[in-house]
């Protein structure tokens, strides 16, 4: 059984834009004032469009839920599964938010969401601020890339080892495995 075809669109759409601003993110330490003048803006407009993602994806959920685990997977690993769902939801709710404060906080100049919202209007600035949003936004950056890694691991366990249909759930090109592992 598959998730259906929005929740897979989010999945992946979220996928790619998580991949994409931890790797702009990593970046924006080390550019100059001037080039993160023209990179902050795009990074917390991408930032407030997945917040928007996230929560659409949690409002679809609770009217579409997730496809059962399979009978082989151990009670142990379905609570895990849960539990990484959980932390990744939160992570992701997280993320953007602390993100939007750190912005809302800057000094060095106006931060424009989407070219029109002056995030910097929102807190007086403050550096003092920025540097406890800037170290909370960066943790929670590493946090996520950490627990990416680990779900493409568990999806390629899944595939390669434990022969299940978890990844095909997911996965729009695959198919679910013709031998199904024998329960546990």
């Amino acid at each position: 059984m598959k998730y259906d075809a929005v929740a897979r669109t989010l999945h992946w759409l979220m996928a790619a834009l998580l991949i994409l601003m931890f790797l702009f993110g990593i970046q924006l330490e080390d550019l100059s004032l001037a080039d993160r003048r023209e990179a902050l803006p795009m990074h917390a407009s991408m930032g407030l469009l997945l917040l928007v993602l996230v929560l659409a994806r949690l409002a679809w959920r609770r009217g579409h839920p997730p496809p059962p685990y399979p009978d082989g997977m151990s009670r142990r690993q379905q609570r895990a599964a849960r539990a990484v769902v959980h932390v990744f939801y939160m992570l992701m709710i997280y993320q953007p938010i602390v993100g939007l404060l750190q912005a809302a906080s800057y000094v060095d100049f106006e931060v424009m969401a989407f070219g029109v919202w002056n995030l910097t209007a929102l807190l007086p600035s403050d550096q003092g601020l920025k540097a406890v949003f800037n170290q909370m936004h960066g943790t929670g950056g590493w946090l996520l890339a950490v627990l990416v890694i680990g779900h493409v691991g568990a999806t390629l366990k899944h595939w390669l080892f434990d022969r299940d249909e978890i990844p095909a759930r997911m996965i729009p090109f695959l198919k679910p495995p013709a031998d199904p592992p024998p329960s546990a």
